[in-house]
């Protein structure tokens, strides 16, 4: 509701001009225009109603829901064709340009081709399906459908190498889209035909013997056909995403067991070898001897098996006697009595006693026989818990799926949460491990998702795979998704084919109209459209001809007034950058140079330097996230504001610290500034200084070579309220150099893609034979050029030098 309140609202604007149009052509109005001005006019005027239905998107699920393509299907069923085509122009234009002023860049393309191919289709429709006569209801609605599936369809289309990504917005915004638009589409044709005291009865009558008859069983065929395809893709889809499903946990599943089977196996081998080692050193084994070893390792008991595999000493005095060869368990030691040096045995019953569950290592001693180390699920899951706390953070099952390791206390040992030693219900997991066997799909809710989980038991711990449910079945809610988008596309291309079977005399001159229509679709407005085999051909082709020549027109004026606008706005924004140098006559205390080149025709980095009283210099760079016109403005804002503040006799950090407040209040457009500002007392050579998370500067003392300082952990200005700055000082001395710049200079890439670098701009620093602030500059701006070559400038350049040198 929350959505289609508001869409609804934006769609009846459509609604409410169609009947405005047709008053005025009621009234006589239109009657001194010719047919094609007319059009004209009724185009652009659903073309101003399109762009403010995209304009009034509603967010929803990261993207904007609009009803543009209302207005085309609109004008071109309602008015004529030449005028749908014309919205749908000027709809799909404004939404193509739309992206620089905050549309989404991901739907481009999509949205673009689909508002331009709305107004083409309800042209078409409206000419060969219903002769130029207005639609009734149900053809209406039909039309918007399929126009609007159309349009979610290439969203698809045009990002087949993501289709996750394209189901992401097609799922939350098909069903707005198609029943808003399609039910704004059939009021508008329901109210026109009202008040054009038309009987709907009389329209279906005049339609029968082309399309009533064959729209009523086609229907019927295509319900059941679309009815039986969905249910069983959406039965097999969920069959094989259940088992794509349990084979992906499994697969994760099994190598941590394996993980943890081995971190078991290394940690009894590595005790059983030091019991040995120390066993071989003494002529005699003893009691004594066992019971130390025993206690020092704390192990649950260590036996001593010889050459005939009897237990002939162990810490448990019921053992001694008991033949390994009569258990199975206990026989798989045996094979340390035929050569082999060692044997690790997973955690099972003993054969002594079936109740009994140990963990067994063994090791052959030099003397003859083998020793055995025995531990119980407490004792090695004690030493090996710290093994395996981290086994589980980086591995995942699918892209959003994860994995847990639960001790038989039901404690957590290791999962991506960090949620070690604490209960597994932290998790939201919830089980009956007696109801639900091991290597079992089933659901429950894990980090506050449904999600698919299976388990297995190893080593005495729970090891529990966790797959979201909607990851899980994303594929299968896409195939479904195609499948219904398809089928409705099939639907009307299925009903048009009957119409053009029906009128097959115009077929190839419809087909030599769309050629010349998608080649100008897809940007050659050069091409002529030259159909005219009859009048009726000729006037279509003339039409659309004067359409787009009209939008060649509209375009070049547009284009011509955007460049003079963005000229007019660069001198603006150099004008307000001190560009006189030297900036101070009579003051001999310092020499200073900046310059800024701005990669397109306005930037968003600035520079300045005043003086704040008699004897200090303040001096600023800064960099504005972002490009062009809105760079440009908030950069304006800033300079201003802080040029405001240090001036009122602030110190630098109070300056900064109050800018920064200022620039975060109403920042909706979500913009910073990294920036670097300095106070120079220029008797003394003391700087103070404040970095807003800008590049650190490059310093050169006496005869030295250029050092960078050290980068200043700071947040950029206008991203935290109150976030409280820091000044910091240093002493030069005379002829010491500060150089300033933004991130324009060393990243600034070649046609290769290589960074100039900060290294780069140290070396160019040092070995530059530069005798003014202005020389280094220029310089350095130089060596930066000579580096990128041909390519492209993609970030504004600026750069600000200071020498001091003193009274």
């Amino acid at each position: 509701m929350i959505v289609f309140l508001p869409l609804s609202i934006a769609a009846c604007l459509s609604v409410f001009t169609s009947i405005l149009v047709f008053h005025l052509e009621k009234k006589g109005i239109f009657n001194s225009l010719t047919y094609y001005k007319k059009q004209i006019y009724i185009g652009l005027l659903f073309g101003i109603v399109s762009c403010i239905g995209s304009e009034a998107g509603v967010p929803m699920g990261g993207f904007i829901l609009n009803v543009r393509d209302t207005a085309p299907i609109c004008a071109g069923l309602l008015f004529g064709g030449p005028a749908g085509i014309i919205a749908g122009v000027m709809g799909g234009l404004e939404r193509w340009f739309a992206v620089n002023w905050g549309a989404g860049e991901y739907t481009r393309f999509a949205c673009a081709l689909s508002t331009i191919l709305a107004g083409i289709i309800a042209a078409l429709f409206r000419r060969y399906l219903f002769d130029n006569k207005k639609p009734t209801i149900f053809p209406a609605f039909a039309i918007g459908v399929l126009v609007e599936t159309l349009h979610i369809l290439m969203v698809f289309i045009t990002h087949m190498n993501d289709v996750a990504g394209a189901f992401k917005v097609v799922r939350p915004s098909a069903v707005p889209l198609i029943a808003i638009n399609s039910l704004a589409v059939s009021l508008a044709v329901f109210l026109i035909s009202i008040l054009s005291k038309k009987q709907d009865s009389q329209d279906k009558s005049k339609l029968k013997p082309i399309s009533y008859s064959f729209q009523k069983g086609l229907l019927a065929c295509v319900l059941i056909i679309f009815a039986t395809t969905t249910v069983f893709s959406w039965k097999l889809q969920i069959y094989m995403s259940h088992s794509e499903t349990k084979k992906i946990i499994s697969v994760n599943i099994n190598d941590v067991e394996q993980d943890i089977s081995d971190a078991s196996d290394a940690n009894m081998l590595k005790i059983a070898h030091e019991v040995a080692d120390q066993l071989d050193a003494v002529p005699e084994i003893t009691k004594p001897l066992l019971r130390d070893l025993y206690q020092k390792y704390n192990v649950a008991e260590i036996d001593i098996i010889g050459p005939d595999g009897i237990i002939t000493e162990s810490t448990n005095s019921k053992f001694i006697g008991f033949d390994m060869a009569s258990g199975k368990q206990s026989a798989e030691f045996n094979i340390l009595l035929k050569g082999i040096k060692e044997f690790v045995q997973d955690y099972q019953p003993i054969s002594y006693d079936q109740t009994i569950y140990r963990k067994y290592a063994g090791v052959a001693l030099k003397r003859g026989g083998y020793m055995q180390i025995g531990y119980a699920a407490e004792q090695f899951q004690r030493d090996i818990d710290e093994k395996i706390i981290g086994i589980t953070k980086n591995r995942h099952v699918g892209e959003e799926g994860s994995l847990i390791i639960v001790d038989k206390y039901g404690l957590i040992v290791s999962d991506r949460n960090n949620y070690q030693g604490k209960p597994l219900d932290t998790t939201g997991f919830k089980i009956d491990w007696h109801s639900v066997p091991e290597n079992t799909i089933f659901v429950q809710k894990v980090y506050e998702k449904p999600s698919f989980c299976m388990y297995v038991v190893t080593e005495g711990y729970s090891i529990i795979g966790v797959l979201p449910v909607e990851e899980a079945m994303r594929t299968g809610d896409v195939a479904i998704c195609l499948t219904v988008l398809l089928s409705i596309i099939m639907f009307g291309i299925q009903f048009v084919a009957l119409y053009i079977l029906v009128k097959f005399i115009v077929v190839k001159k419809i087909q030599q109209v769309n050629d010349s229509l998608a080649q100008i679709t897809d940007g050659n407005l050069n091409v002529v459209v030259n159909v005219r085999s009859n009048s009726e051909f000729a006037s279509l082709s003339d039409d659309i001809n004067m359409t787009v020549d009209t939008l060649k027109r509209y375009i070049a004026e547009a284009a011509a007034r955007i460049d003079k606008e963005l000229e007019f706005a660069r001198i603006i924004q150099m004008s307000a950058l001190p560009n006189t140098f030297p900036p101070f006559p009579g003051r001999n205390e310092f020499d200073i140079f900046a310059s800024m080149n701005p990669a397109k025709e306005v930037g968003g980095d600035f520079y300045d330097f005043y003086l704040v009283d008699e004897n200090k210099l303040a001096f600023i760079i800064a960099d504005v996230s972002g490009k062009g016109i809105p760079a440009a403005m908030f950069m304006m804002t800033s300079k201003t504001l802080i040029k405001s503040l240090a001036t009122e006799g602030n110190d630098i950090a109070t300056t900064i610290t109050a800018a920064n407040t200022k620039l975060c209040e109403g920042n909706e457009a979500n913009m910073f500034i990294t920036a670097f500002m300095g106070c120079l007392d220029l008797n003394t050579g003391k700087l103070q200084y404040v970095s807003a998370g800008h590049n650190p500067p490059l310093v050169k003392h006496g005869d030295g070579s250029f050092e960078y300082l050290p980068k200043s952990k700071t947040i950029v200005l206008a991203a935290m309220e109150g976030y409280p700055y820091k000044a910091q000082e240093m002493q030069l001395e005379p002829g010491d150099v500060i150089y300033t710049y933004t991130d324009g200079v060393t990243e600034a890439t070649d046609s290769s893609e290589t960074l100039y670098g900060e290294p780069r701009l140290k070396e160019a620093l040092n070995a530059q034979r530069w005798g003014s602030m202005e020389e280094l500059c220029k310089g350095i701006k130089k060596d930066v050029d000579g580096f990128v070559g041909s390519a492209p400038q993609f970030d504004d350049i600026t750069m600000l030098a200071i020498r001091w040198l003193s009274k």
